[in-house]
């Protein structure tokens, strides 16, 4: 195993980011009585500066920010994203193109809604909807469906400060809604926890998350880590570029990096659009370029 794949694999995802979800539990043992100090230091002698927190609460597949819902208000998401596996890894380790009678494709579409149901907090609700095609030696499967609907619930825990970062932690439900017979979803649940850590200057933001997931299935545990950088080059259109490293245990890994921009077109509006670039993989199938869309709205 390469040193990089060692840093990545073993490193990061099993060890790195436990210990980063408990420092997160540990911030949040500890925010009300850093809330508590600030509040203390007396209102208005701390100018908090103006792009503190100014970012959305997620920026392309699945980087995430610190910031959550403001309590009482709803937004609604529809996260649009195409797979091409257009090549298929072969028995000498590497990766060739698939025999032109051959496609696997797929379209995810999902509809996530969040509600601010106290300060700091908001729950959410994504429903998946799939469209499978694949034409696989002969084998088809066109079919469309429900995935794994989940919930979760996000605590900003440690609020950003001119200079402290903003730390939220999640905590995920998938439930087995997909039909796995049609590759719609999988037919156990699952759990996931993540942590957001987020830092803003004058220019940019930079963003930090790992996650972990475990479920019924023991063979299906996944680990990752999303980063993001966010440049302020305008009120309205803010270019970003995100980096994914997913672990599947027994499957293998893949890494993405995804250039794209954020355009806050209308008030409480936004389009954001990415090109997902994959920079390497181990897994049986290979998307090197991809496209996700992702429309958001505050009610």
């Amino acid at each position: 195993m390469s040193w990089r794949n060692y840093l990545l694999r073993d490193l990061a995802v099993k060890k790195i980011v436990p210990l980063l979800l408990v420092c997160a539990i540990a911030c949040m043992a500890r925010a009300q009585g850093v809330g508590q100090d600030q509040k203390n230091l007396g209102e208005g002698k701390v100018e908090v500066y103006p792009w503190i927190g100014k970012y959305p609460d997620t920026i392309f597949p699945r980087a995430r920010t610190s910031n959550v819902v403001e309590k009482g208000r709803v937004t609604v998401g529809l996260n649009i994203q195409h797979f091409d596996w257009d090549w298929l890894r072969g028995a000498d380790g590497d990766y060739h193109r698939r025999p032109s009678t051959d496609t696997k494709r797929k379209l995810t579409t999902v509809l996530c809604t969040k509600y601010g149901w106290a300060e700091g907090h908001h729950v959410a609700l994504g429903i998946p909807y799939l469209f499978n095609d694949f034409d696989v030696k002969g084998k088809t499967n066109d079919s469309d469906g429900l995935g794994n609907i989940y919930v979760f619930e996000k605590w900003n825990a440690l609020k950003e400060t001119n200079t402290i970062p903003g730390v939220a932690l999640d905590a995920w439900v998938y439930f087995p809604t997909g039909d796995e017979n049609r590759k719609l979803g999988d037919k156990d649940w699952a759990f996931k926890l993540t942590t957001e850590i987020s830092k803003a200057w004058k220019h940019f933001s930079v963003h930090f998350n790992p996650g972990y997931t475990w479920g019924e299935d023991e063979d299906a545990e996944i680990g990752e880590i999303n980063a993001a950088v966010i440049w302020n080059l305008h009120e309205q259109f803010l270019p970003a570029v995100e980096y994914n490293y997913l672990d599947k245990e027994d499957l293998g890994t893949c890494e993405d990096i995804v250039p794209g921009f954020i355009w806050k077109f209308a008030k409480d509006w936004s389009f954001k659009l990415g090109v997902v670039i994959n920079i390497d993989t181990t897994l049986t199938d290979r998307d090197r370029v991809g496209v996700i869309i992702k429309f958001w709205h505050k009610l």
